[in-house]
């Protein structure tokens, strides 16, 4: 019985000093480069808003799993489901109590982006333009109808549905978003026009949300590390290497 015991303390002892493996955390996100990308063709490039959270998970001892399923059912999942992530996310006042708000990322501008023509304020929008393209299930979507602008003025698309080659080449139609993701798919659109950002009308703060059921060791543990990867210039230099132009 000696023998035996001594074996199974050993093997206990053995278990108890092999590393655990890290728990795996599901990230919901969507097609908006260069925040998130969709990454079958471009394994160098997540978007830099995958990349800060995907660090601060490693950081915290997490692994992280990114899904990438269509843009409204995914919040609906992680805002009725657990310990679900989901970037990039922009705070607003219509989903601040179905989430639980970790840590800003980032604050983005949003700006109409027209061929050849400046759109620079909410009024000249609603009176110069014959249709505004805008994604479905977006903030964006959100800020225009809380602006009163009618059903009819807006052209709504599913995200990722190419809105670089939808968008009309005539100056009466504009295309409200980010104006990161903008500049970024215009970029990598191949179309010949110049495309006119205006300027921001509006911004609001990216974070990197969870579930509202959500662990608070989570919680705690992913804030921690965003705020270590923004203190340290990690985040700043993620960032730049996606937005930075050059001279």
């Amino acid at each position: 019985m000696r023998t035996v015991s001594l074996a199974v303390i050993a093997v206990c002892a053995s278990a108890a000093a092999a590393p655990a493996a890290a728990e795996t955390l599901r990230i919901y996100s969507v097609d908006a480069a260069p925040m998130t990308m969709v990454t079958m063709d471009r394994q160098d490039q997540r978007g830099f808003v995958a990349e800060i959270t995907l660090e601060a998970l490693k950081r915290a001892g997490y692994q992280g799993e990114m899904q990438f399923i269509p843009w409204k059912r995914g919040q609906q999942e992680v805002a009725e489901g657990e310990n679900l992530l989901i970037i990039p996310f922009a705070r607003s006042p219509s989903r601040e109590a179905r989430y639980t708000w970790i840590a800003k990322i980032f604050t983005l501008d949003r700006s109409f982006a027209a061929v050849g023509k400046s759109i620079d304020s909410y009024d000249q929008a609603r009176a110069e333009l014959t249709s505004i393209i805008v994604g479905r299930g977006t903030a964006q979507e959100e800020l225009l109808k809380s602006k009163g602008f009618p059903p009819s003025q807006l052209r709504t698309i599913q995200v990722g549905q190419k809105e670089t080659e939808v968008l009309s080449a005539n100056g009466d139609e504009a295309w409200f978003n980010g104006t990161p993701e903008t500049l970024w798919k215009w970029k990598h659109s191949g179309r010949p026009e110049r495309i006119v950002i205006g300027k921001a009308v509006d911004q609001n703060d990216v974070y990197l949300a969870c579930s509202l059921k959500c662990s608070p060791q989570i919680v705690e543990k992913l804030k921690a590390a965003v705020e270590g990867i923004k203190a340290d210039g990690t985040a700043q230099r993620i960032m730049d290497a996606y937005l930075k132009m050059p001279p």
